[in-house]
């Protein structure tokens, strides 16, 4: 899978894919902070200049799957939509980092708004194939306590990990799975976690209105042989998240990790944040 990181925050959240063998990172910044696969945009002094100015880029990209890391904030993300029209024929994901709203500037929130809002009609009208939405403090409100010289660093671990993992369950063939296939515009959605133990979840966006739920459960050999409930407990606790607006689906995986891990990815058809 390509990666391709628009601007700061994109491009720190892309370098951690590096590490791993599936996935080819890809840069695109006014700035190199020493990345491979670098793609300099020229600076312009608005979002708008960003977008008119903007030159192709020759990704050179082979595997079909991409998905594209940024945040709508900076100046930079105003060419966004023109490397999207230059993946039009890729299957296209893109996970949008929101910032803190509260610590926005006018002219920050604004950009936010038109980025944000085009990205969502665009996942609606079936032209991405996923728009996953991450706030920076629902992040932070997932992880509890953030030592401060590691602040970003532990939010950009958080995103970076939770993707890669529902990647691998997505590829991995489970025990036992209800998850259904997701109607055809119910495109913009959010990760989370769970508390294996206490059943708590935390989302990583307060997405409004979902239709679909579906969770993720990784659990170690140990729990498979030993826990002879478990499939009830798994069972009772999707079927809570389940009403006759929303389709909650579980899918089941063996792993070898100590500990037991369980993520959420929740769906809308809903466009978001249209009060703003």
């Amino acid at each position: 899978m390509n990666i391709i990181g628009i601007g700061q925050a994109g491009c720190q959240i892309t370098k951690l894919f590096e590490n791993l063998e599936q996935y080819a990172p890809h840069y695109v910044d006014t700035h190199d902070d020493g990345y491979s696969n670098f793609f300099k945009v020229k600076k312009q002094d608005s979002h708008e200049e960003y977008e008119k100015k903007f030159r192709k880029i020759n990704f050179n990209l082979d595997d079909e799957d991409v998905t594209i890391i940024m945040s709508g904030t900076g100046n930079v993300s105003g060419c966004s939509l023109r490397i999207l029209e230059q993946l039009k024929n890729k299957r296209v994901t893109v996970i949008y980092i929101k910032p803190d709203y509260s610590h926005l500037s006018q002219a920050q929130k604004i950009k936010h708004k038109i980025t944000f809002g085009i990205l969502q009609e665009y996942a609606r009208s079936n032209l991405l194939n996923m728009l996953y939405v991450i706030s920076n403090k629902e992040v932070e409100s997932a992880l509890e306590e953030i030592p401060l010289r590691d602040y970003w660093q532990s939010i950009n671990n958080v995103i970076f990990s939770t993707y890669h993992m529902i990647n691998v369950f997505r590829n991995t063939e489970p025990i036992l799975t209800t998850c259904a296939p997701l109607a055809p515009t119910t495109r913009i959605a959010t990760f989370g976690v769970v508390n294996y133990h206490t059943n708590k979840e935390k989302l990583f966006y307060d997405l409004q209105c979902p239709r679909n739920k579906n969770y993720f459960f990784g659990i170690n050999d140990l729990t498979l042989e030993q826990d002879k409930e478990i499939l009830h407990k798994i069972r009772s606790f999707v079927g809570e998240k389940s009403n006759e607006k929303v389709d909650a689906g579980f899918a089941i995986y063996p792993t070898n990790y100590e500990r037991n891990y369980v993520y959420s990815v929740h769906c809308s058809t809903l466009v978001q944040e249209q009060e703003i």
